[in-house]
């Protein structure tokens, strides 16, 4: 199983205490966090001393994967500089993914390019709302997903997690 949240950014920043709560009961709890670099614009994630206090605290645990840069959607499920943008979020949170990096758009609205835009970009998979596309090959089916300003959400996280140990 695999555990997801979409939508880390200053904004909700406050509510990921709930999964440290989660990392102290079980101390192999994991997490894939997708991130918003530039969330509405205005948070600039790569210039936050905040977020970088924070991901020293959380890197050994909490991996970063690029949501998107500002969190728009894709108009109309197409969004014609769609590279630009995820270009972006990529080059602002570079310093603060792992070797093999991954993506989830916002919405989970995708393009018929954007898995091909993510493998030039060096992007190892794709999330989608309930599994993993590795552009390798390999799909993972068992993912567990909330989002970082829900916290009903991260807390059915929690009542998994208690039933499954």
């Amino acid at each position: 199983m695999i555990i997801t949240t979409d939508d880390l950014c200053l904004e909700y920043l406050e509510n990921f205490k709930l999964f440290d709560e989660m990392k102290k009961e079980f101390p192999e709890f994991k997490l894939i966090a997708f991130t918003i670099s530039n969330f509405k614009n205005n948070e600039h994630l790569s210039r936050s001393t905040t977020f970088k206090e924070w991901y020293e605290g959380h890197k050994d645990w909490v991996e970063i994967a690029v949501h998107s840069y500002d969190h728009d959607g894709l108009p109309d499920g197409d969004r014609g500089n769609e590279e630009v943008w995820i270009t972006k979020a990529l080059r602002d949170l570079k310093p603060f993914l792992p070797k093999e990096y991954g993506y989830r758009s916002p919405g989970w609205q995708t393009t018929n390019k954007t898995e091909e835009i993510l493998k030039k970009l060096g992007f190892a998979y794709i999330a989608y709302e309930s599994k993993i596309k590795y552009f390798k090959g390999q799909i993972i089916n068992n993912i567990i997903n909330s989002h970082l300003y829900d916290v009903k959400s991260i807390n059915k996280i929690y009542e998994i997690l208690r039933h499954n140990t």
